[in-house]
């Protein structure tokens, strides 16, 4: 037999094997996905809360899947804080993989993980595809019943759980945030959300079960009737959506976001139980300023208002 035959029967042979294991590797989860480091595990999972939003939750590609990243720290046997983190309206067409909002975040918290901002946590960042409504059909209390089964399979066990969202994350419709009092969490943040009836709600039952939340708004964001036009005014009064709500003014505290405060009545407010709270600040105007209040927005909150940081 001929040298080359052999080598060429080998690379041949090599080559059948590798189609072979990728062939038969799991679509509906992926681990160990890539990331900033090698510290930091990503699971992804496919799960639908019911079948009349299918569509909604397409994914038969991984990489358009719910995530649960394992930042630098969380291993096997340990327990750990969950925080979940829900995306706002996605164009319509547009894959989760793409979506803005998801790989700031990530990074964002990994980050501070590393660089020991907070203690090791699990992020779980759950996507739909918008096909007419956010979030339809969303249960926050059956997503974290499936985390946490997912989680027993790796024998981890969560502790607190914690719960922001961006956007059309809440307010505008469907479930999503509108609902994540059903997750019994210690601590919730509305970043820029709309203002609409699901968003007022929810203000409603979060404070009836004395869960600490925080709304920090930039621009109105929509869902606020009357509508203020263009959607994206820096001079917006919410004091308009606060005040209803039981939000008074209030003096400012030492610690805010770290964006400087809009010069606005209500920049700074809480309702008299100090449950709810409320932060008006600058980060520009427009969709620009809609998009760069999210890092502040989140550090703020996983840091200073769920005190998750490392003491």
């Amino acid at each position: 037999m001929k040298p080359s035959f052999v080598k060429n029967f080998l690379r041949f042979d090599i080559l059948t094997l590798v189609l072979i294991v990728f062939t038969l590797l799991p679509v509906t989860v992926a681990a160990n996905d890539s990331s900033d480091n090698s510290n930091v595990k990503v699971l992804r999972f496919k799960w639908c809360p019911s079948s009349k939003a299918k569509n909604a939750y397409e994914m038969s590609n991984p990489n358009d899947q719910h995530r649960i990243v394992f930042t630098k720290g969380v291993t096997s046997g340990g327990s750990y804080p969950v925080v979940v983190a829900f995306h706002g309206q996605p164009k319509r067409g547009k894959n989760p993989r793409d979506y803005m909002f998801m790989e700031p975040v990530q990074r964002l918290v990994t980050q501070m993980v590393e660089k020991g901002e907070i203690k090791p946590v699990i992020l779980v960042m759950p996507v739909f595809r918008f096909v007419g409504e956010n979030w339809p059909w969303m249960n926050p209390k059956k997503l974290k019943d499936k985390v946490k089964e997912i989680l027993d399979d790796h024998n981890i066990k969560a502790t607190d759980w914690y719960v922001f969202g961006h956007s059309g994350a809440a307010g505008c419709g469907g479930a999503g945030l509108n609902q994540a009092h059903r997750m019994k969490p210690k601590a919730v943040g509305f970043f820029d959300t709309c203002l609409g009836k699901g968003w007022r709600q929810e203000l409603s039952y979060l404070r009836k079960a004395h869960i600490k939340t925080v709304n920090i708004h930039s621009v109105e964001t929509a869902g606020f009737k009357p509508r203020q036009r263009p959607e994206y005014q820096s001079g917006f009064n919410f004091g308009r959506a606060y005040k209803p709500e039981g939000l008074k003014p209030i003096k400012c505290p030492s610690t805010h976001p770290g964006l400087k405060l809009r010069t606005q009545k209500f920049k700074c407010a809480a309702t008299d139980d100090k449950i709810i709270h409320a932060f008006i600040v600058d980060s520009g105007e427009g969709q620009e300023a809609h998009m760069a209040l999210i890092k502040p927005a989140v550090r703020y909150f996983l840091v200073h208002f769920a005190n998750l940081n490392v003491k």
